[in-house]
């Protein structure tokens, strides 16, 4: 996260933005039709319907879409889109995402076979660690014992949330 008081009119950075409940799709569709590069991280789930069970596509963070933009961008979206709330901001100053915190992000999605978890909650991350094999080989994040298992925390600052993910701890070594 890097905290940005001026913005340059031709370098892209990636925001957040705080979308209206359950408008994240319609935002990032808006977004997208507008021209803007816009990545809205989904999760499929199995939802229970009267008569079935159904698979869904739902975003990972709720109210959240990520956007790419300039300067003059960043002041053109809050006309243009509708269902966009505002940025998401520090103690009033505007926050760029690491471009590295998006690629965690959709690492950690296609990462097959383990569960994600979403989490605002505290944990003592001071065992910094990076996995060392696997399709998630290089990531770094602090490993947490989480509900009885070995777990790895990858803290995405802009937003105070961390993804959580089942890991063996044998796949991990010391962070440098």
């Amino acid at each position: 996260m890097k905290t940005i008081n001026h913005l340059d009119n031709k370098e892209l950075r990636w925001f957040v933005i705080y979308t209206k409940p359950r408008a994240e799709k319609k935002v990032a569709e808006q977004l997208n039709e507008n021209g803007y590069e816009v990545y809205l991280p989904l999760k499929q789930e199995i939802r229970q319907w009267k008569d079935r069970l159904k698979k869904v596509e739902v975003p990972l963070f709720n109210s959240y879409v990520f956007v790419k933009v300039n300067t003059k961008q960043y002041y053109e979206i809050p006309k243009l889109i509708r269902g966009f709330v505002k940025y998401v901001t520090i103690g009033g100053q505007k926050i760029a995402v690491r471009e590295k915190e998006i690629e965690y992000i959709k690492q950690i999605l296609n990462y097959s076979g383990k569960n994600i978890e979403v989490s605002s909650e505290k944990f003592n991350l001071k065992d910094k660690v990076e996995i060392k094999l696997g399709q998630l080989k290089g990531l770094k994040g602090s490993l947490i014992e989480f509900k009885g298992k070995y777990k790895i925390a990858i803290n995405i600052e802009a937003i105070g949330t961390n993804l959580i993910v089942e890991i063996n701890k044998n796949a991990v070594k010391k962070a440098k």
